[in-house]
């Protein structure tokens, strides 16, 4: 066994890469060896890309991560065509080899482009570890996967320098903010659904509720950001303002309006009793914002406006709730009137 490690260390030919392929068999029940040979990439495409970066930087660095996505992705076919099925250690296997695959895919986004793009790469790179863990059961991988769409919540929503990465956009809503934050967004709900029960634990947390909560907050995040850049001065960057503009705080406030009625009509057909009283504690703060600050800014005519607007989403969330509040009891006598 000795003569046969220093073989293979003292080859010149060999290399971390293909070691556990060329001695498939002795390797076929190890992690350790096939964990480095899926990583062993990851250090080599770092410097490959630094040395083209400096000596030939061209429009199409996308092509390089894409490239270094090939051997892995071969890899993983070996070891499912090779590797036994009962195998111990197929499943890590497939695990490391997979993971590094879509490391490098979702890696080709922020190569090619940056900024808010490294971002949507995390969160695409966490969406498809936790599809992967469907297809290889193995626990690294989801918890690779909701780290990462953790870590693209908080560039996004606690990273204020993320509102300057561009300069305003001349139109308003469709722009860099709608498609980076609106992706995360929904990489962080997809992520929800992915690791719905039974597989929801991660380190002992339940983590549906996390993530579609983060997803929730950054769509409202989303909402305020586009009614601050629609509301700026051109050429401005970005700020948030409540005051001194009745077209932009009433929009605040029906649009913090709309956004608890849907977060309520989602709560009670989801069963979601968070999602209900996240919902009522928006729609009373945003009662609050009606009587106490804008109604006092604004003319007699917007006052109307205002009223109306925020008393029919108050009435239809009262409807809502009405009717979930009764189904839920005749479902209780149903119960209760049971043999």
């Amino acid at each position: 066994m000795n003569n046969f490690y220093e073989k293979a260390i003292y080859k010149p030919e060999n290399n971390f890469a293909i070691f556990p392929f060329v001695f498939l068999r002795q390797f076929a029940d190890k992690a350790i060896p096939w964990a480095a040979a899926a990583m062993a990439g990851v250090p080599q495409f770092f410097l490959i890309h630094r040395l083209i970066a400096a000596a030939h930087p061209n429009q199409f660095m996308g092509l390089l991560p894409m490239a270094f996505a090939i051997p892995p992705l071969l890899s993983l076919v070996i070891v499912l065509r090779k590797i036994p099925a009962i195998s111990p250690a197929r499943i890590t296997q497939l695990a490391w080899f997979g993971g590094v695959a879509l490391f490098f895919i979702t890696l080709i986004f922020p190569i090619q482009f940056d900024r808010q793009w490294i971002t949507i790469g995390w969160a695409l790179e966490g969406m498809a570890l936790l599809w992967l863990f469907h297809r290889v059961p193995h626990p690294g991988l989801r918890l690779a996967g909701a780290g990462l769409l953790v870590a693209a919540f908080v560039r996004l929503a606690l990273n204020p320098a993320v509102l300057e990465y561009h300069p305003r956009s001349a139109m308003a809503i469709l722009n860099w903010y709608l498609y980076a934050y609106g992706a995360v967004t929904v990489c962080l709900f997809a992520g929800a659904r992915l690791v719905a029960p039974p597989r929801n634990l991660i380190a002992q947390i339940n983590a549906p509720p996390v993530l579609a909560g983060l997803g929730t907050v950054l769509a409202f995040l989303l909402v305020n950001i586009e009614i601050a850049d629609f509301f700026s001065a051109p050429g401005s960057t970005l700020t948030f303002q409540f005051s001194g503009n009745f077209a932009r705080d009433m929009t605040y406030s029906i649009a913090w309006a709309v956004f608890a009625l849907i977060l309520l009509v989602a709560g009670i057909h989801r069963k979601i009793p968070t999602s209900r009283h996240a919902a009522l504690g928006l729609l009373s703060i945003t009662l609050l914002k009606l009587f106490f600050h804008d109604l006092a800014r604004l003319g007699q005519l917007y006052r109307i406006g205002a009223f109306i607007s925020v008393a029919v989403i108050a009435m239809l969330a009262s409807f809502a709730y009405q009717r979930f509040f009764a189904a839920t009891v005749q479902q209780k006598e149903k119960i209760e009137t049971a043999p």
